[in-house]
């Protein structure tokens, strides 16, 4: 397994954590009974600031998760991995991790600098796999 494939599953441990915390917020908020309805009907309290703010995380992560896992598995079908690859793949990773907190704990400006590093990161990502392109492989495969 690639070091991006790492990556990517520590990136999907963080989601799954998000969605825990989002969820547990959930019905510490709005309680159980209301959590487990199909909620067609506004819930009787407000969401709390915590709530908002682990949801619109959670929204972000779900953003950028796909153009990250898709550019992993790219690479790594590809056969490409090296030293500007794993280096993008860990900052997007330590990035995302520390966005988490920063959006929680509502720090402005920080959080937006570390989710321009994450996005710069998956940029780089997607650079290093369009740059391993082979255009001539390309077309002999379409005959």
């Amino acid at each position: 397994m690639t070091f991006e494939l790492y990556a990517a599953l520590l990136v999907l441990a963080l989601g799954v954590l998000q969605v825990i915390l989002q969820a547990g917020e959930f019905r510490r908020v709005h309680g159980v009974a209301y959590a487990n309805t199909a909620q067609d009907t506004a819930p009787t309290q407000p969401d709390s600031v915590l709530l908002g703010r682990l949801t619109r995380a959670l929204r972000n992560l779900h953003e950028t998760l796909p153009f990250f896992l898709g550019v992993v598995i790219i690479l790594a079908i590809a056969g490409v991995s090296t030293p500007t690859t794993r280096w993008a793949a860990a900052i997007f990773v330590l990035a995302r991790i520390v966005y988490l907190p920063l959006y929680a704990l509502g720090v402005p400006y920080l959080r937006g600098l570390v989710w321009t590093i994450s996005f710069g990161a998956l940029i780089a990502l997607i650079g290093a796999a369009l740059a391993a392109f082979d255009p001539v492989t390309m077309l002999s495969i379409l005959g």
